[in-house]
């Protein structure tokens, strides 16, 4: 039987399916820089690291369905850390940032993964190279080997200067998202610091459900 168009498949929901993103990683791999040109398709050479949280909406059309996208960009300044899980409530997509130039920003990310194992184990993990505009010195292989050890479900590699990579890893994100619905549910997100973000006809994802129980942990390069 051939499978459904994501339009067909999503069909009966009130809305375009919505999911809420974050952003994590070390102070100076972009997420900033990653976050504006989403936001706003722009880049700035002077923009300053985020102090606690941005957010803004993103909207997709893949096979013709449209997806939506509530993507933050959270402080990787250490102080703010504490102040950040909050944030992690109800969240189904972890975009875990480092700097294709910057060895350490890879191996940093761990204590990102730690938190996300305690407050979304549910999440789907991506890995982010950001800068490949620059000389890179963390070779593929290493990505790849860090994204399989981490349950990661893609990698990709992405320049927030020249916006390289960027569409095309948020429709590969998408597509793994859709791909691993589970069934939509009403949910409303209150968070903290007087923000308030209400979620319809999210989709729900439990882990070790993709593909029979098994991740998909191929990677692009």
């Amino acid at each position: 039987m051939p499978q459904l168009s994501y339009q067909k498949r999503f069909s009966s929901l009130r809305g375009a399916p919505k999911f809420k993103a974050v952003l994590l990683g070390e102070v100076g791999v972009g997420k900033s820089s990653l976050f504006l040109r989403i936001k706003d398709d722009v880049f700035n050479e002077k923009l300053q690291p985020t102090v606690g949280i941005e957010s803004c909406f993103k909207s997709l059309y893949v096979d013709r369905a449209e997806v939506s996208f509530q993507i933050w960009d959270t402080s990787g300044v250490e102080k703010f850390h504490s102040l950040t899980r909050s944030y992690y409530r109800n969240t189904q997509v972890v975009l875990l940032v480092y700097s294709v130039h910057d060895s350490a920003s890879l191996q940093r990310l761990t204590k990102w993964i730690q938190d996300i194992e305690h407050h979304s184990p549910n999440a789907m993990r991506f890995l982010i190279g950001n800068k490949c505009d620059q000389e890179k010195s963390i070779s593929d292989q290493s990505a790849h080997n860090f994204a399989a050890t981490n349950e990661c479900a893609d990698v990709f590699l992405t320049s927030a200067k020249t916006g390289e990579g960027i569409d095309q890893a948020l429709v590969k994100i998408t597509e793994k998202l859709l791909n691993s619905y589970q069934r939509p549910f009403m949910m409303e997100s209150p968070f903290a610091y007087n923000i308030t973000s209400t979620y319809e006809d999210s989709i729900s994802l439990a882990k070790d459900k993709y593909n029979n129980g098994k991740k998909d942990r191929a990677c692009c390069f």
